[in-house]
Parts: structure tokens; sequence; C-alpha cells
């Protein structure tokens, strides 16, 4: 039986993100999905031949002829936004993270829990999703006969990426008082009262904000794909705050098919003016080491590789390399969307998921509160 396509509105649809990612995948599965109405601080701003652009959020999510909102506003809208259109009876895809507190996230779900018509939430992170990730990089990790080590680094300079997700701030015309947060009236207001839930009775010092802002806006994107590989850390003994440049060591226990020995992941990511972009996951086994390289979430006309190095049977090394393209990832990413929603199938990145990000947040946040925001080297 054919499906209609899904009816988009898209919130913060003048960001680049969305003007040269999002609208362009969205139109390539004109079967899944016709874009409906655009969100735009400038009413002139480019739209669809089907669709059409308003500066009000509030028409959008109560648009009839929406069943799909698309939250591209900064954090702090997050919230109070994905749970009015829940409210509304409207699907809702909200960019990674969820929100930036724990308190936020779990009443986003809660909403989703009471939201009319079978509503729910789907958390974008197109690294996730793309094929050779899937496909080749997960199974390729899953072949190792130990985990020795792992490293997740992402040093970038300069690039269009950074801001691509930090459109205009949007003219909030209407405070929701039914999704119970007090917000609405300003981004400041907004941003200050969930800085206050992440760091709650601590001092909102420049190190711990700048931190949380890192992990909020580039951060995510690395720690989704290394949770979605090895899943939580037991533990983090070390973290250092540098602003920009950031580094911490997790600790974990292998799988007990694999005899659940420990290993460590030593994460490091910051960014600096040089023009290039660091970027990889490494897992290391004893006979195999498997990493995937990316660019930044939004870098357009980059290849995903994955390359997996071993011995062979002569005793030289013998490597392999998959790719994927920029592409892929949004495409597969949306394509899992719509199965979620109308097919019923399960989704990896969904709110509840999501709130996994914020209490690894939480665990490095406590972690720099242990060191008393001193220690920034093991000999400091």
């Amino acid at each position: 039986m054919t499906q209609s396509p899904l009816r988009v509105g898209i919130l913060g649809a003048d960001s680049e993100v969305v003007q040269t990612i999002y609208l362009p995948a969205l139109q390539a599965l004109d079967q899944n999905f016709t874009i409906a109405v655009l969100h735009s601080t400038d009413s002139s701003a480019n739209n669809t031949d089907s669709s059409r652009t308003t500066t009000s959020i509030d028409d959008v999510i109560h648009d009839p002829n929406v069943d799909l909102i698309l939250n591209f506003l900064p954090n702090e809208y997050h919230e109070t936004y994905t749970i009015a259109a829940l409210e509304a009876g409207k699907h809702v895809m909200v960019e990674t993270p969820v929100s930036l507190s724990i308190r936020s996230t779990k009443r986003i779900i809660a909403a989703e829990e009471r939201a009319s018509k079978g509503a729910k939430v789907f958390v974008a992170c197109a690294r996730r999703y793309v094929p050779c990730f899937e496909d080749v990089f997960r199974k390729e990790v899953a072949s190792l006969d130990r985990i020795y080590y792992a490293r997740c680094r992402n040093i970038a300079g300069p690039h269009t990426a950074h801001s691509a997700t930090t459109p205009q701030k949007p003219t909030v015309t209407k405070t929701y008082s039914s999704s119970s947060n007090g917000a609405g009236t300003g981004d400041k207001r907004l941003l200050q009262r969930l800085l206050e839930e992440v760091f709650s009775g601590q001092e909102l010092s420049q190190d711990r904000v700048a931190l949380c802002q890192f992990l909020a806006s580039l951060g995510c994107h690395d720690l989704g794909l290394m949770r979605d590989t090895l899943g939580a850390p037991d533990t983090i003994s070390t973290i250092s705050v540098n602003d920009p440049f950031y580094s911490a060591i997790f600790h974990y226990t292998d799988t007990a098919a694999r005899g659940g020995h420990p290993f460590t992941l030593v994460y490091e990511t910051g960014t600096d003016s040089v023009p290039r972009c660091d970027a990889h996951l490494a897992i290391y086994g004893r006979t195999k080491t498997v990493s995937i390289y990316y660019e930044l979430p939004y870098a357009r006309d980059q290849l995903l590789r994955v390359v997996v190095e071993e011995m062979d049977d002569q005793g030289l090394l013998r490597k392999t390399e998959s790719v994927s393209s920029w592409e892929d990832g949004y495409r597969e990413e949306l394509k899992a969307l719509y199965a979620f929603l109308m097919e019923g199938k399960p989704a990896k990145t969904t709110a509840v998921d999501g709130l996994q990000d914020l209490k690894l947040f939480r665990m490095m946040f406590e972690q720099y509160d242990r060191q008393c925001g001193t220690i920034r080297t093991p000999l400091g």
C-alpha cells in the first residue's frame, strides 16, 4: 500500500545546514517528504516551489498541513518548541543534542509519552547513519578478538560548518505555558536556566560554560559516534578544559564475549586557526585496527572513510578502505526517520537514546568538579 509523504515544516530554515544539506536531501526523497512551510527570520528567504515562508514559529507548529517539524533552532530552543510541536500532535526531528540538561530532556520525553496522535521525537545525528559506519565499521569492531585501546579525535580549523547550525535568533511570539518550563521570552533567559540545571549548585564558571557549549555543538557528534560503537564508559579518570581544547580519558570494560577486559579511550578535541580537520575514531585490537575518518558534522563534498589495517599471511600490512559520500548519511538518516514514523520501525536516535548523551556529559562535568576545576594535566 502506497503511503503519502510526510508534510514537513522547518524551524530555523535560514541556517546553512538546512539550506545546503537538508532541503536538497528532503527534495531528493520526494516520495517520503514534501516541504510545506519554512520558518525564517527573513520573510524573503528562498523557499521551494511548493512551500511557503513565515517568520512565525507558532504559524509552523499549528499549520494543519504539517505532519513533521524539523527543529533546527539553537539548542536553548530545543525543549520549548519540540514540546510545543508534540502538544500540537506533530512529529519532531530535533538536532543533537536533544537539549542541554538531563531535566530538560526528560521533560521532552514526558511530553512525547503524552503527545496526541502518537507524535514521536527523532534526533538528527547523520554521522551515525553513514553506510560505511553501519555496514563496515561496526561489524569490523565486533570482529575484534579483544579491544586494547581506542582513540576519538576531532581537531578542526575554520570552516563554514562551524556555524552551519547557528541561524539568527528567532523572534519568539508566544510563551507555551503548557510546556511547564516558564521559558519562551528570550534566548539569554532560556540559556541561563538550562545552564543552571546542568550545573545545579555549581558556579557557572567560564570553563564550565565553555565545556558545555562545546559538547553541545561539535562534541556531541563525536561522542554519539563513540557511544554508538562502544556504549557508555564505566568511568572517566581525567578531563582537561583549556578552551578551546578539551580532552578526557574514558575507561571501558570489553564485552563478556571478548573476556570482559578493561581498556581505555582517549578523547581529544578542539578548534584552532589551521584550515584542516583531523577527525577519527580508531579501535585497536591485537591483530587489527579499525578506524573511521570523518569531517565536521555539516561539511559538504567530503568522503567518510573506514580503514581496516591488519597483517596478511606473509606478515605484511594489509589495508582495506570503504567510503561513503557526505550525502549518504543524510539520505539514510531521513529514510530511517520515515521508517520510524510511518512504518513503526525502531530508530536508534530517539529522545531516550539522546538522554544517554546528556548523562555522558554529566559524567564529564562531575569529573571536572572532582578535580575542583584545577587539574589540567596528570602532573598538574
